[in-house]
């Protein structure tokens, strides 16, 4: 239930319990003050009494409005009025007959009432009313007719209604009180349950800001509501869980970093010292001979190589992870682009005594988007990570191509020595090497399959590897289709 409904209906309950509440205690104290309900209709006009048939007292006045215009002489007869107590009694009610503005006959229980205050003639009502005389009240039916000498006769059938008015009057300060104490306690105890509702979910969500304000990301909670404060929880739980995963994400990158510096340090400070130990040689007159000094100064030229293309590859990532390197990105045939690649490549690779095997289907739809100079230097550098590493005395690089309907699938497999399971979900990390021991053979800037991976990644495709030890490894890479791009997009 949302809360804007669960106002809703408290609002209405805070209306219409204290009015059942207050019509219920009313009914209960008529009934104890009263002895019984349904003497109310004694005392109250006809027209709000729920019986359905005409009533003693009624049927009673029927027969004086009757004999007034039948026999008018007898009903005047003290004889004749007399002889109506017995009725009067069993209808618990007491008549007055007013003549000429003077009282003619009335009964015993009528003794007190002054003649003045009672109705003028010729307001007759054959209906129960409530009228208030002198000190009391009467539930009276007044009948008016002339007689042959033209006097003035008002027939009053009374009842006396005191204890109704007496009741109202006593227990209405009581049933205001009452009502007000009802009104009270209802809107009190709802409002208490509602802003329950409502307050301690706020108070949890306020202490799990706190622990997020002190840093702790550990303390979740759970929605157990689906109104708007479930739907604020679950989206502070989520916004929780993304902050966990961003100072994840961020403390990586700082590890990342540091990692970074001391690698880069270390790969620096390596050919920086050997170069400082060749020049040194040479000042000192260590290199003595000719061939010596070629040999020192080539091997100073090497070094100065190496940290050039090590500074390169840090330039060319540091780029791509700041995402400020441009992309020229065009449609090319991939199938053609790697027919000519691997040409130029077979004719070095046999230098090295390196097997090139490419294989694809000719049917298929091979056009990508794709930036030429940065597509190259991921297969260089995959394919320069794979030579590093092989050990095999026949070398083999088998490269495959196949077309699915939305993506070409390039895989590049050697028969090298393969990688550690343990170190495979690292392997595209920056200056992650599986092999750690950073030897002149294998050693390198550790940042070429990283490389890859950014700009595969640039390309809107996904790079991932497989390797079996001893076997060897296998690097595919997914790009989409040209279309499949533009529809992207």
């Amino acid at each position: 239930m949302s809360i804007k409904l669960r106002l809703i209906l408290s609002n209405i309950a805070m209306i219409t319990v204290p009015i059942i509440l207050f019509i219920i205690t009313s009914f209960l104290l008529m009934i104890v003050f009263l002895g019984d309900i349904r003497e109310m209709a004694n005392f109250l006009p006809e027209s709000h009494n729920y019986h359905k048939t005409k009533q003693e007292d009624t049927l009673f006045f029927l027969e004086l409005k009757e004999k007034s215009a039948v026999n008018p002489v007898e009903l005047m007869s003290k004889e004749y009025l007399e002889s109506l107590n017995s009725k009067l009694s069993k209808i618990d009610s007491g008549l007055m007959v007013r003549k000429n503005d003077e009282v003619f006959y009335r009964t015993e229980d009528l003794e007190t009432v002054l003649i003045d205050e009672m109705p003028k003639f010729g307001t007759e009502r054959s209906f129960r009313s409530l009228e208030e005389i002198g000190d009391q009240t009467f539930a009276m039916k007044q009948h008016d007719f002339y007689l042959q000498d033209g006097s003035e006769v008002s027939l009053f059938l009374m009842r006396d209604a005191s204890p109704w008015n007496q009741f109202v009057r006593t227990f209405f300060p009581i049933l205001f009180g009452l009502c007000l104490l009802i009104l009270i306690a209802t809107n009190g105890l709802l409002t208490y349950f509602v802003s329950k509702s409502i307050i301690k979910p706020i108070s949890q969500l306020k202490k799990a800001a706190h622990f997020i304000k002190t840093g702790d990301l550990e303390h979740s909670i759970t929605a157990v509501r689906n109104d708007e404060i479930g739907q604020l929880t679950q989206a502070f739980e989520e916004m929780r869980i993304q902050l966990k995963e961003s100072h994840e994400i961020q403390k990586q990158y700082e590890d990342n970093r540091k990692e970074l510096i001391a690698h880069i340090s270390h790969d620096l400070k390596t050919p920086i010292t050997s170069i400082k130990g060749y020049i040194e040689g040479i000042r000192d007159g260590v290199a003595d001979t000719p061939e010596k000094r070629t040999r020192y100064i080539q091997t100073i030229y090497t070094k100065a190589v190496d940290m050039d293309h090590l500074i390169d590859e840090l330039f060319l990532f540091s780029k791509l992870d700041l995402g400020k390197i441009p992309f020229e990105f065009e449609r090319i045939d991939i199938k053609d682009y790697l027919t000519d690649y691997f040409e130029e490549l077979s004719f070095d690779l046999r230098k090295q005594n390196v097997d090139l095997h490419f294989q694809f289907a000719p049917e298929g739809h091979y056009h990508v988007l794709a930036d030429r100079e940065k597509f190259k230097r991921v297969l260089a550098n995959i394919i320069n990570n794979s030579l590093k590493y092989m050990d095999k005395a026949k070398k083999e690089l088998i490269i495959t191509m196949q077309s699915t309907d939305e993506n070409v699938e390039i895989s590049i497999a050697d028969n090298g020595p393969g990688i550690p399971e343990e170190s495979i979900p690292f392997i595209f990390n920056q200056f992650y090497r599986a092999e750690q021991s950073r030897n002149k053979l294998t050693g390198g800037s550790g940042l070429g399959l990283s490389i890859a991976k950014m700009i595969i990644e640039e390309h809107n495709g996904v790079i991932k590897l497989e390797s079996i030890l001893t076997v060897g490894t296998k690097i595919s890479i997914c790009l989409p289709h040209d279309t499949c791009v533009l529809r992207r997009y």
